[in-house]
């Protein structure tokens, strides 16, 4: 019997109010980069998300059967479910797993996935056969490393992939690009532009067309494209040079074959530096040669744990987890 917080229990009551014209869900936040808040969900502005996801990224996908293998108690495997309503299609609910491949076998052709949950379908024989068969994949929830970009691409060359950008404020995404491509592109109706910082900010429907501002630093194309740089949470002051994190870790994966979830960079107090940069990982084999583009990329200390703590959507809470070391 399924608990009242699995993916099976979580969609019947969803459905069940959805077709009983529920006007508003609740959810959650991440908890990412703070703490989780509550926010409610408006059905008639979750209608225009869905038409705007089928608009953005299945013009070419007749059927839209999709397989939910995200936590529906958080934006991602709750928007599948709204998608299923809105479109009028079927959808296989599984449980939110590390790998969901390895034991379905649906018939879905659409699937929203995470960088890490891609990372173990790649690294199991039997999960990356049973990749080939979705023609249209949603990924979100963290960066993609170049080496699964890059394999995905090789592999599977009849599937589109999109790497989606969003919160759930937003009701997740509003813009993607397709992997191979480097720039992001807003979908319809949607207003992006900079903050004095450099941030991202966006408005549209789901906004009440006010600007909701984000962490993310970009760099702008057009009025309708961007380029992702990093995050402003996750800059570093260290010796009165900024270091974007997430550029370093990007740096360490090309060096390294190592998971995005299986380690991070973090900062400690410094009497010199004011911050100095870290590297907290679960990986005990450690480069001893480190090619940063920078050298002000090499980690002053690494620490190895046993083991990182992560949110619902599968991110590495820093925070948390560096109170491990």
């Amino acid at each position: 019997m399924p608990s009242d917080n699995s993916n099976e229990k979580l969609a019947s009551l969803f459905f069940e109010g959805w077709e009983n014209n529920q006007t508003q869900f609740e959810l959650t936040t991440s908890g990412s980069t703070g703490e989780p808040k509550s926010i409610i969900l408006k059905k008639d502005k979750l209608v225009w998300s869905a038409n705007n996801t089928k608009e953005a990224f299945l013009k070419r996908t007749i059927n839209k059967y999709q397989l939910c293998c995200l936590p529906i108690s958080k934006v991602g495997g709750f928007m599948q479910l709204v998608r299923s309503a809105v479109w009028h299609s079927p959808v296989d609910v599984v449980e939110a797993s590390a790998n969901p491949l390895l034991e379905y076998r649906g018939s879905a052709l659409i699937a929203s996935f995470t960088p890490m949950q891609l990372w173990h379908i790649l690294n199991h024989e039997i999960s990356r056969e049973v990749l080939h068969q979705f023609h249209t994949v949603l990924i979100g929830g963290g960066t993609i490393s170049p080496e699964i970009e890059k394999t995905l691409l090789n592999n599977y060359p009849d599937t589109r992939w999109f790497h989606t950008f969003g919160m759930t404020e937003t009701y997740s995404h509003f813009a993607g690009r397709e992997l191979g491509e480097n720039m992001y592109q807003v979908l319809p109706d949607t207003e992006i532009a900079q903050n004095e910082l450099g941030a991202l900010k966006v408005r549209n429907f789901i906004t009440d067309n006010q600007w909701v501002q984000t962490n993310d630093i970009v760099e702008m194309i057009n009025d309708s494209q961007f380029i992702w740089l990093g995050r402003t949470d996750f800059t570093i002051n260290s010796g009165g040079l900024k270091i974007q994190l997430e550029t370093v870790e990007s740096e360490i994966q090309k060096q390294t074959e190592w998971s995005s979830d299986a380690f991070f960079c973090w900062y400690m107090p410094d009497e010199i530096l004011g911050q100095k940069l870290v590297l907290v990982t679960i990986e005990k084999n450690i480069p001893q040669n480190w090619d940063f583009s920078n050298t002000y990329y090499k980690p002053k200390e690494i620490f190895v744990v046993a083991n990182l703590i992560y949110t619902e959507n599968g991110k590495i809470n820093r925070a948390k987890s560096f109170e491990l070391t």
